[in-house]
């Protein structure tokens, strides 16, 4: 069941929703979205980047002009 913030994050998101699965990393995913680990800090303010749980939710904020295939 998902609480108040993960509902308010998946209607503010302008990117896609990552799920993150074990041994993701923030640099893993800057690379797989091609955006940088800054964008990615920038898009989830509450999200604890140095304690990542399987299941947690991300904002990966996606450029027009790099849109992913």
């Amino acid at each position: 069941m998902q609480d108040q913030g993960d509902m308010n994050m998946m209607q503010q998101c302008r990117g896609i929703i990552h799920i993150i699965q074990k041994g993701d990393t923030l640099y893993q995913l800057s690379k797989k979205y091609h955006v940088s680990v800054t964008k990615i800090m920038y898009a989830n303010p509450y999200v604890d980047i140095y304690n990542l749980t399987i299941g947690d939710e991300l904002c990966i904020p996606v450029s027009m002009r790099n849109p992913l295939v």
